[in-house]
């Protein structure tokens, strides 16, 4: 009996080692259960976790929402979907819509104010001045004088080229220009005098003979009051020179024109001289403002400062033709008035040196010691403004 209590003691020891050893075997087997579990659920959240608040999934719903757009492009950073929103937003404002064509606004205003091209300022203490018309009969009328002050004065280094057609405007000058017409006659001013260098010539040929210094323009006189008429021809020759020309640089001037003789068959286009004058005015200042020429050679105004002194008299308002100026006083108040203009500032040189005597003595027409003066006083004071008759011109 005793034997076989100690054989069910055995036996029940045998069966819990056994059970031990089971227990043991079945952890060693499955040692990383817990663990794979634990990384499993570390990998969901992880997932799961981005997938709810990544930026791309965020501007969908911000999109719906005005008021929630801006919070929202403010968080989300430089996107390529933030960028989208902020460039979109700025349509609602209208400070930013009306702000993307302020860069045309330069140059409408330079269009305005300085014109379409860019005029390069006189030349100063040139070794020689080389200065072209391009003109008509007034262009003769106001040169003619200037080799008598040239020789005055002492200055041996300036030519002067007329290109001349009589009544030729600027539309003929561009048309000519494009036929090639050899229409035209070449004169010359300087010290030694005047004189015809060519009497058939074509404009083009004319732009390339020399490195000129100044080019000047004008309109046709019974034109000179009606701006339609200076353009598009006025820009369409410079155009023409800038191609053809030798100088590498080239100071772009205009010559204002005179008002007619108050008898002139057609002063009834502007109605009065004075109204013919004021159009003139108004025309050239338009121009200046359009094309940048803001070289004035201001002869119609020079011519009436001198309608206006008591001193100076003259047959025909200071015309031979109650067109062409007169031939004497008149010429060298225009000579002089282009001294002023051009000359003057180029070489620092003074009228108030030239102690001319021009024209036929006897004449109540010649220019001499007693209404020398007055003249050059007309002609400065043009110079110094060049729209309105002075109120010192009798001093």
């Amino acid at each position: 009996m005793l034997r076989t209590i100690l054989l069910k003691i055995t036996f029940i020891l045998m069966a819990c080692c056994l059970t031990s050893l089971e227990a043991v075997a079945q952890t060693s087997k499955n040692p990383t259960t817990t663990p794979a579990k634990k990384k499993v659920v570390v990998k969901k959240v992880v997932v799961k976790k981005p997938a709810a608040t990544t930026p791309e999934a965020t501007p969908p719903k911000k999109k719906a929402s005005s008021s929630d757009a801006k919070p929202a492009t403010q968080k989300a950073g430089p996107t390529p979907k933030d960028t989208t929103t902020t460039t979109a937003k700025p349509a609602e404002n209208q400070n930013t819509a009306t702000d993307s064509p302020a860069p045309l606004q330069p140059t409408i205003v330079q269009t305005a104010t300085c014109g379409y091209q860019s005029n390069p300022p006189l030349p100063y203490m040139p070794v020689k001045l080389d200065v072209l018309f391009i003109g008509n009969s007034f262009s003769i009328d106001t040169s003619t004088a200037l080799p008598e002050i040239l020789s005055s004065v002492g200055i041996s280094n300036v030519n002067v080229y007329v290109l001349y057609k009589g009544g030729c405007s600027m539309k003929q000058h561009y048309e000519y220009y494009k036929s090639g017409e050899a229409v035209y006659e070449l004169w010359q001013y300087n010290i030694y005098g005047g004189k015809r260098i060519e009497t058939a010539i074509g404009i083009k040929e004319v732009m390339r003979r020399v490195a000129y210094d100044v080019v000047v323009f004008q309109q046709y006189s019974l034109e000179s009051g009606d701006y339609a008429s200076y353009e598009p021809y006025l820009s369409k020759i410079i155009q023409a020179y800038n191609i053809t020309k030798l100088s590498p640089r080239t100071t772009f001037a205009f010559n204002q024109t005179w008002a007619y003789s108050s008898k002139h068959k057609s002063i009834g286009k502007y109605g009065t001289q004075l109204a013919m004058y004021k159009k003139i005015c108004d025309s050239v200042k338009k121009m200046k403002a359009v094309s940048g020429i803001d070289v004035i050679i201001p002869c119609g105004t020079a011519v009436q400062n001198a309608r206006n002194v008591s001193s100076l008299v003259t047959d025909n308002e200071f015309t031979r033709d109650n067109q062409h100026i007169d031939l004497y006083m008149g010429r060298y108040l225009l000579a002089c008035t282009f001294f002023e203009a051009i000359i003057a500032p180029c070489l620092s040189r003074n009228i108030r040196n030239d102690i001319t005597i021009y024209g036929k003595q006897g004449t109540s027409s010649v220019v001499n010691s007693s209404n020398r003066h007055v003249l050059q006083n007309c002609a400065r004071l043009a110079v110094a403004n060049n729209y309105e008759v002075s109120e010192f011109i009798n001093q």
